[in-house]
C-alpha cells in the first residue's frame, strides 16, 4: 500500500486553533514515543542549523551591505515561523502523525507534492557534500602546499572522496551518523570565535586593512546594495536549511508539545552566532571579505588550526548528506525488501553508495567554487524547502478559511519574499557561478 493510500480524505475537518495549542490528543498519543528530552532536541536542532555555512556570512553582508543583517534578522523569523508550521502538518488529520517532510508533501499535493519536494531535497543531499568536498579539496590544498606538496585542489578532492567513501559503505542508517552533527556544531562555534578574536587582532588599524596589492588603505562599507539583496537571502536560507531532518527531530522528543520552544530558541542561538560572524567579518574586511571568512586571516596558527577544524567538520557532515540520499535510493528499489543475502544486501550497498560518490566528487571537481555554490544552493532548493512549501502546505492542508486574517497576510508575505528570494537569488548565484568558472571574478 502506498503512501498516499494512509493519508486520510477529510483535509480540512481538523480544528486549526487546537493544533495550534498543541492540544491534539490523539496524534501526539498515536505518534512514536520518543526518548530525547528537551535540552537533546534543543542541541539537535542548533548541531542541524549550525554548520560550515555561517563562515560565509561575512562575505553575503559584504554583498548586501549593512542591511544585510535585517535582512538576516527576516530571515531567522521566517525559518521559525515556517518549521513551527512544518511540524503542525505532521498532525493535521488530527489523529495520527505523518513521519517525515515529503509525507506533508504528498497528503497536500499528492504524488507530485512528493515529487517536487524530493527533487529539491535531493539537490541538498547531493549539493551539501558537493560543497564540502570542494571546501576539503581548497582547505588541504591550502595547507599542503604551504610545506612545499605540489598536489592539486582537484586530486585533493578525488582523495577526500576516496576516503570518505568507506564511513558512507560502512554505516548502514542515520543513526549511526547523526552523532557527527553535535561536532559540526561545535567545530564552527570555535571556528567563529577564532575568526572574530583573530581577524580583530591582526586588524592593527581602525578603518584600514591590507589590500591584496599590498597598500594599507581604507576598508570599504555599503550602507545597502538592493541589487544584491536576494542573493543574500539566498545564502542567509542555505544558513537556516535543514528542516528535512526536524520531523525525525521532533520525533524523537518526549515532549513533543515543546517543539515551538525548541525550534524558537535553537534558531535564535543560531542567529545569535550569525550575527556575530557577519557583523564583525564585515566590519573589520569589509569589501575584500572573502567566503569562507578565514581566508582573510594571515597566514600563522589561528588560520591553520582553522583551518584543520573546518575541514574535519566538513568531511565528517559528507555523510550525513549522502547516507540520507542513498536511503531514499535504497528504499526506492526496496533493497532490503528483497531476499538478499546479507553479503549480497552490502554488495549492493556498496555500489549504491560508491556511485554516489563518485556524481558528488565529478559535480565538486567542475565546479571549485564555495562562495558561488553555497548561494546557488541556498536559492535554488533550501529557500522553497525552508521558507516556501510548509506554509504552503499548511495552507493546503488546513485552508484559506481557518487561518486569521493577521496571519494570512503573514502567511503570504512569508511566499512572497521567499519565493522572489529564491527565483532573483537562483539567476544571480547561476551568473555569479559562471564569472567565476570562467575567471571573471577578482
Amino acid at each position: 500500500m502506498s503512501k498516499s493510500e494512509h493519508v486520510p480524505e477529510k483535509l480540512h475537518e481538523v480544528d486549526v486553533e487546537s493544533v495550534s495549542s498543541g492540544s491534539l490528543g490523539d496524534a501526539y498519543a498515536n505518534a512514536p514515543a520518543g526518548k530525547a528530552t528537551n535540552f537533546q532536541a534543543y542541541v539537535n536542532v542548533v548541531s542541524v542549523l549550525a554548520g560550515a555555512g555561517t563562515l560565509g556570512l561575512p562575505s553575503a553582508l559584504s554583498d548586501a551591505g549593512w542591511v544585510g543583517l535585517i535582512i538576516l534578522a527576516l530571515a531567522s523569523a521566517m525559518a521559525i515561523y515556517s518549521n513551527q508550521k512544518l511540524i503542525k502538518c505532521l498532525y493535521y488529520d488530527g489523529r495520527t502523525r505523518l513521519r517525515e517532510y515529503p509525507d506533508i508533501a504528498q497528503a497536500a499535493f499528492g504524488l507530485p507534492g512528493r515529487i517536487v519536494v524530493a527533487f529539491f531535497y535531493n539537490s541538498i543531499a547531493l549539493g551539501g557534500p558537493v560543497l564540502y568536498l570542494i571546501l576539503t579539496g581548497t582547505n588541504i590544498y591550502d595547507l599542503a602546499s604551504s610545506v612545499g606538496c605540489n598536489i592539486t585542489i582537484k586530486q585533493w578532492i578525488i582523495i577526500a572522496a576516496a576516503v570518505m567513501v568507506v564511513p558512507i559503505i560502512l554505516t548502514k542508517t542515520m543513526r549511526e551518523v547523526a552523532f557527527l552533527s553535535v561536532f559540526g556544531a561545535l567545530s564552527t562555534t570555535i571556528v567563529v570565535v577564532i575568526v572574530m578574536i583573530s581577524s580583530i587582532i591582526n586588524s592593527k588599524d581602525i578603518g584600514l586593512v591590507t589590500k591584496p596589492n599590498g597598500n594599507l588603505e581604507p576598508i570599504h562599507h555599503d550602507i545597502a546594495v538592493p541589487r544584491n539583496l536576494p542573493l543574500a537571502l539566498a545564502t542567509f536560507a542555505f544558513s537556516y536549511g535543514g528542516n528535512v531532518i526536524f520531523p525525525h527531530v521532533e520525533e524523537s522528543m518526549k515532549n513533543k508539545r515543546a517543539w515551538n520552544k525548541i525550534i524558537l530558541w535553537g534558531t535564535l542561538t543560531v542567529t545569535l552566532l550569525y550575527f556575530m560572524c557577519s557583523a564583525s567579518g564585515y566590519a573589520v574586511y569589509g569589501d575584500i571579505v572573502q567566503s569562507p571568512i578565514y581566508l582573510n586571516l594571515p597566514g600563522g596558527a589561528t588560520r591553520t588550526i582553522s583551518t584543520i577544524i573546518i575541514t574535519l567538520h566538513v568531511l565528517l557532515a559528507i555523510p550525513l548528506f549522502l547516507t540520507t540520499f542513498n536511503l531514499q535510493v535504497e528504499s526506492a528499489l526496496k533493497l532490503e525488501s528483497r531476499s538478499f543475502s546479507s553479503r549480497a544486501e552490502f554488495l549492493y550497498r556498496a555500489i549504491i553508495r560508491t556511485l554516489s560518490m563518485v556524481l558528488v566528487a565529478t559535480i565538486a571537481l567542475f565546479f571549485p567554487y564555495f562562495g558561488q555554490m553555497m548561494s546557488l544552493l541556498g536559492a535554488l532548493s533550501d529557500g522553497m524547502l525552508t521558507f516556501v512549501f510548509p506554509v504552503v502546505f499548511y495552507l493546503k492542508l488546513f485552508g484559506f478559511k481557518k487561518v486569521h486574517k493577521l496571519e494570512l497576510f503573514v502567511m503570504l508575505l512569508v511566499i512572497l519574499v521567499g519565493t522572489a528570494g529564491a527565483a532573483v537569488g537562483t539567476v544571480d548565484a547561476i551568473k555569479e557561478l559562471a564569472k567565476a568558472y570562467r575567471g571573471e571574478l577578482n
